[in-house]
């Protein structure tokens, strides 16, 4: 009677022990699901907060691109610095190989007149001296200009103010000619009222252009 009593108590302490095994694993079962979802969880919010740091980033480097491309239409837009000097007292500046002088009419002439003022002269000799010291056998052109106003007063000597542009071109060259410039160095042309200054008087003016690369 004993033993089967005792037999009947092993068999249930047996059976309780596999229940609370049983449910033992169930529980570690459920907490590492649910350390599992929560590692996910994690892992989803810094996925997606990596993806909206790499969408900024992109953001700011297409920005930092066409700033770039901006500044380097800036920089292309920017005129390169003119160099430029002195020749007989009249501003000279360097221009793709040629030296061009800017001597302005109302200095070199009276209003509607081709014929020099005798106070041009002194300045136009050093200029002329210049040429010959610092720039032998180069070529020389003169190159007339006007406002835009058209000849009034002076309509019998002068059509139009292409003309009068190439008489004072020509009455500077005259000049230098007896300063000892050479005649075969120099030319002649004209533009009149074409191509206009910041003023008047400044579109007035007779360029003299030196060629020194040749």
């Amino acid at each position: 009677m004993n033993h089967r009593r005792t037999k009947w108590m092993c068999s249930m302490l047996a059976g309780c022990a596999a229940v609370m095994f049983a449910t033992g694993c169930s529980q570690s079962n459920n907490d590492r699901e649910a350390l599992l979802s929560e590692e996910a969880s994690t892992l989803r919010l810094e996925l997606d907060k990596q993806k909206s740091r790499n969408t900024t980033l992109a953001s700011e480097n297409q920005k930092l691109k066409l700033r770039n491309q901006q500044l380097e239409t800036d920089i292309q837009a920017v005129p390169e610095p003119v160099e430029t000097q002195q020749i007989g007292g009249f501003t000279a500046e360097m221009r793709a190989g040629e030296i061009v002088v800017n001597l302005p009419s109302d200095v070199l002439f009276d209003s509607g007149r081709d014929s020099l003022k005798s106070s041009a002269k002194s300045s136009l000799s050093e200029v002329a001296s210049e040429l010959n010291s610092r720039y032998p056998g180069r070529s020389i052109q003169l190159i007339g200009f006007t406002d835009t106003d058209p000849i009034k007063k002076s309509k019998a000597r002068y059509e139009t103010n292409h003309h009068l542009g190439f008489e004072r071109a020509f009455s500077v060259g005259e000049f230098l000619q007896s300063k000892g410039v050479s005649k075969g160095r120099i030319s002649y042309a004209t533009h009149g009222p074409n191509k206009p200054m910041g003023t008047k008087a400044q579109s007035r003016r007779v360029e003299l252009v030196v060629v020194v690369d040749s």
